[in-house]
């Protein structure tokens, strides 16, 4: 008896018109940026917003990046989105300087 290998799962994704997003803000805490995929589980919503700290401005930048890039992997040739990816990623450049501190002489490295 031979074995017939099966398919585990058939991909499939949702067609898109990047029309309208949520603000950063709303995007990490719904998460999605895309009002079109807000589906929320069982109801559940966050209603509470992320407090105003160098770590959540830090992760909702990097969220909002990461779901750009996941839709410009399906939709490649979306000049906007891309454009707006290329804004977020120079943010992200400019806040990486401001960190320039930890790569300069510790204390005990040297003179100071």
């Amino acid at each position: 008896m031979s074995e017939r290998a099966l398919p585990v799962a058939y991909p499939f994704v949702l067609p898109q018109q990047f029309t309208s997003r949520y603000s950063d803000e709303d995007a990490i805490m719904r998460g999605t940026l895309f009002p079109e995929l807000d589906l929320p589980f069982t109801d559940f919503q966050n209603t509470e917003p992320l407090p105003k700290t160098p770590l959540n401005e830090q992760m909702t930048l990097d969220f909002v990046r990461l779901e750009l890039r996941l839709y410009l992997d399906t939709h490649p040739d979306d000049t906007v989105a891309a454009e707006l990816l290329q804004q977020y990623d120079q943010q992200a450049q400019a806040r990486s300087t401001c960190d320039s501190w930890v790569f300069s002489p510790w204390p005990w490295e040297g003179d100071v």
